[in-house]
């Protein structure tokens, strides 16, 4: 059995948070080219467009809706979103990450 076959990831979905530029958008990248479909969300739709269209240049299937998952309702509202459209949730990357631009608070000594 060669590489190909042992990463094969026809049929599976996978979503990658964070998944319009840099770490995400590479990850979707290669999870794409080993066959997944893939749903990517960020907060920004723009960017998440470019990206899709990206992968789909690649023959990629992929489905991008922006979401802001910093906010717990919001993450219930994406997954069912995703499992309405998909059978399963079969690889998750959670690779958004985001810092909210103010101080840091000083380390107790």
């Amino acid at each position: 059995m060669g590489v190909a076959q042992l990463f094969d990831l026809s049929g599976r979905t996978a979503v990658i948070t964070g998944g319009s530029r840099g770490l995400g958008l590479q990850i979707a990248e290669a999870l794409g080219e080993q066959g997944a479909r893939l749903v990517l969300t960020a907060r920004r739709q723009e960017q998440l467009d470019q990206a899709a269209a990206r992968l789909r240049g690649q023959g990629v299937t992929v489905t991008a809706t922006a979401s802001d998952l910093s906010q717990p309702d919001a993450v219930d509202a994406f997954v069912d979103g995703v499992l309405e459209r998909q059978d399963a949730i079969d690889i998750l990357v959670n690779n958004a990450g985001a810092t909210l631009g103010r101080p840091r608070r000083a380390t107790p000594t």
